[in-house]
């Protein structure tokens, strides 16, 4: 290893950032990327800045973030490709200092989402995400070594589209979402807070382990890719920098980097400390929330409100757009033909119209044509909503009445613990808050949002005949809540919705080994939902007309 590098990982290092920006360095191989990796060790403060400049100066955090389960939400892509661009236009002019310093930073927006904590959130990550990434820092160089001793094979081959870059961001996060929930299940936090990296235990390690090798030879790519595009539009090889200068520099200020670092190490032990102590003081997270963590949650609740709204508005479009007619045809007589409507092949459909005159006289409408007026009708008529089915309907698998330990995932132990809180049937399960609920558990991993999933559920399960537990926890995953949201769902739309979240790690748990429902059973839940809407809105309809 180049001595420098062994001094900056020694003494410069302070966080998984800086680690990734420097391990990379050694695995560059073409020519152009070794030449910018110079430049890099020439100016290594410029580039270890920038390698933090995101969480201390830019505070960006909604563009740390790809989470895969949102529809890949996030903006790291997005500001990874402009500092690129900004490195690029910095090579290209000379400035290797300040093309240092943007390749620091574009490492940061690469490697953060290839970090499973960065790929998804949930209420119980907002404990655990602080002390998780503190004992992962305090083991860099023990997960490093796992992956090294196991031989790793990773490959990380970017594409040659537009977007390349963007791309393989994205391609990374959905490989660490997989690591999502077993390292939340996994990590001891008492363990952690005491001695941080006994709170990873060895699964934690070995798929981090694996993270770690993607992160680094990634950025190896990208700093190789940066090094020929930059050679390539200027038509000569990038500026050689004199290292001896960097490594004397280096060697300067060892003393006071090793301060910083122990200085830094006592205050995070401390910030870990009173978090885990509020939380178990209070059973939530106020004044000690990482501001990464209230960011990223704060942002995405926008999000995720902006997206609902967005999802009324079409289908109060599309139901403004619904038209249902009701034809009624008085009883034919002995000298008139009855009314009948008329369709041609290719054609709108046509509603034959009697005069209320003609029916009460028996007259025709017309002296030289005795057949009854057409009048053309471009919109579909639509069935009578309140018939009786042409078949029967299942029953419903779930009703009010019936025991929570009967909804979808509620076992024996989860239905006691709500029992104690004087829920016991799914009608008062339905009719509770869910954050009234989540604090009166007292159970940091039945948080509000959980609750709601499960209420959902239950909903559905109540609403809709004949849906199973996993199909109704695939709906709620998928952000369905109830009979009337899915009636009204285009079958394709729906069927592409519920097999994305069934992809996730959350609807892999869900399914337990089974295969995603076909498109004819997702049609099946429509058809079944709009059915017992209608049948629910009979009774009103026929109280409206008495």
């Amino acid at each position: 290893m180049n001595p420098l590098i062994s001094i900056l990982r020694a003494a410069h290092c302070r966080s998984t950032h800086h680690f990734f920006a420097i391990d990379a360095l050694p695995m560059v191989q073409t020519d152009a990327g070794r030449r910018l990796v110079q430049v890099l060790l020439r100016h290594h403060d410029r580039y270890l800045t920038g390698a933090k400049d995101p969480d201390t100066r830019f505070r960006d955090f909604q563009n740390h973030v790809v989470h895969v389960t949102d529809g890949y939400w996030g903006g790291a892509p997005r500001v990874a490709h402009a500092w690129y661009d900004r490195m690029q236009r910095y090579l290209r002019t000379n400035r290797p200092g300040d093309a240092a310093h943007a390749a620091g930073v574009l490492s940061h927006y690469f490697t953060d989402p290839m970090m499973p904590l960065h790929t998804q959130q949930c209420e119980r990550e907002k404990v655990l995400h602080r002390p998780i990434e503190w004992s992962v820092t305090k083991s860099y160089d023990a997960i490093l070594k796992t992956w090294r001793d196991d031989q790793m094979r990773i490959v990380f081959d970017l594409s040659d589209r537009v977007g390349w870059l963007g791309e393989a961001i994205l391609h990374g996060a959905r490989y660490a979402n997989r690591s999502y929930f077993p390292l939340l299940d996994t990590y001891d936090l008492e363990r952690g807070r005491v001695d941080p990296p006994a709170g990873l235990n060895l699964v934690a390690r070995r798929s981090l382990a694996e993270l770690f090798g993607l992160a680094i030879t990634g950025w190896a790519r990208v700093l190789e890719r940066a090094a020929g595009d930059a050679e390539a539009a200027t038509g000569k090889p990038i500026a050689s920098a004199s290292l001896t200068v960097g490594a004397a520099l280096a060697s300067i200020r060892v003393p006071m980097r090793w301060w910083i670092r122990r200085i830094e190490h006592r205050r995070e032990q401390e910030c870990v400390t009173r978090l885990i102590r509020e939380f178990q003081r209070s059973g939530t997270l106020q004044e000690n929330l990482p501001a990464e963590v209230d960011i990223v949650h704060r942002v995405v609740a926008v999000h995720r409100h902006e997206m609902s709204w967005q999802q009324q508005r079409r289908r109060a479009q599309l139901a403004s757009q619904s038209t249902v007619v009701e034809v009624q045809t008085p009883a034919p007589q002995a000298e008139d033909r009855p009314a009948t409507a008329e369709v041609s092949a290719g054609a709108a459909p046509e509603i034959q119209a009697v005069s209320q005159s003609d029916s009460e006289t028996g007259s025709p409408s017309s002296a030289a044509d005795d057949r009854p007026a057409t009048i053309p009708f471009t919109r579909p008529v639509t069935a009578n909503p309140f018939a009786t089915p042409a078949h029967p309907m299942p029953r419903c698998r779930l009703s009010r009445p019936s025991p929570l330990v009967d909804a979808p995932s509620i076992g024996p132990k989860t239905a006691q613990r709500f029992a104690s809180i004087d829920v016991e049937t799914v009608g008062q399960f339905l009719d509770q808050s869910a954050a009234q609920m989540a604090e009166s558990l007292l159970t940091y991993w039945i948080t509000t949002d959980t609750v709601t999933q499960w209420q959902w559920q239950a909903k559905l399960m109540c609403e809709i005949p004949g849906l199973l537990a996993r199909d109704c926890q695939l709906l709620a995953g998928s952000q369905y809540n109830s009979a009337a949201t899915v009636a009204v769902c285009d079958p394709h739309a729906l069927h592409q919705e519920v097999s994305a979240f069934a992809a996730t790690a959350s609807g892999r748990r869900c399914l337990r080994g089974a295969e995603p429902p076909p498109l004819a059973d997702v049609q099946q839940w429509i058809d079944n939902a709009a059915r017992a809407t209608q049948a629910a809105m009979a009774p009103s309809a026929m109280r409206r007309a008495a």
